[in-house]
């Protein structure tokens, strides 16, 4: 006959045995174990895919931008423009003497040349010396002619090569930006030049020298378009 600790210890094995996982069970716990666990390393796996193309992204953003600024050059510090509107273009013939606004100072325009009479160098004469060329690329350059015997200021004369119609040129000397005055032949020569007087270039140990470094040109069409523009050097 069972007494009451032992019928309490049955009654525990009973409940035991009823809550305990059988054999037939284990297998498929064991397989859904599984799959919960492999569910999570795809999950952390797609997850650090995810991560690392969005690095990938990001990297390929900076290296576009760096590839842009690679192939892109900066753009050039745009000329400054004159205050003021530009003197009126002035049309001549070619071979007529077009007065430059000093006692003796005149220029010529032929086909292919820029003729300016410096009375300091043709005291007796009708002279005159400039820029010819046969040809060549769209450019923009300058001549430069100190004005004796002070040398107080100097003749700024540009010449623009290359397609379009100039229709304004400036100069800037030391950050301070002037209109010229634009000369050309009628029609469509293929060349304009422009003068102006300004500060002069001389340097103070030879009167012959003119350093032109850092001064600045450009030329405009008539709606104002820049065509070209060049800052001197050495």
């Amino acid at each position: 006959m069972m007494d009451t600790e032992d019928m309490v210890r049955g009654a525990l094995r009973d409940e035991a045995a009823r809550v305990a996982v059988a054999d037939w069970s284990a297998g498929p716990v064991r397989v859904h174990v599984r799959r919960q666990q492999r569910a999570r390393r795809v999950a952390m796996g797609a997850s650090a895919v995810v991560a690392a193309l969005a690095v990938v992204a990001g990297t390929g953003a900076v290296l576009s931008e760096r590839r842009a600024g690679q192939v892109v050059a900066p753009a050039a510090q745009a000329p400054r423009v004159p205050d003021g509107p530009a003197p009126e273009a002035v049309v001549v013939q070619p071979g007529q003497q077009l007065p430059l606004g000093r006692q003796d100072w005149w220029m010529q325009l032929k086909d292919q040349e820029i003729c300016i009479h410096d009375p300091a160098a043709y005291p007796s004469g009708q002279g005159c010396a400039g820029r010819s060329w046969a040809g060549g690329a769209t450019e923009i350059t300058m001549q430069y002619y100190g004005s004796s015997p002070q040398y107080r200021e100097g003749l700024y004369n540009l010449v623009y090569q290359g397609p379009g119609q100039v229709a304004r040129m400036s100069v800037e000397v030391d950050g301070q930006a002037q209109w010229a005055t634009v000369v050309a032949l009628p029609g469509s020569p293929g060349f304009a030049t422009g003068y102006v007087w300004g500060p002069s270039r001389k340097a103070p140990e030879d009167p012959k020298a003119y350093p032109l470094e850092g001064v600045k040109l450009a030329a405009y069409d008539a709606q104002g378009a820049l065509l070209a523009s060049k800052t001197l050097s050495p």
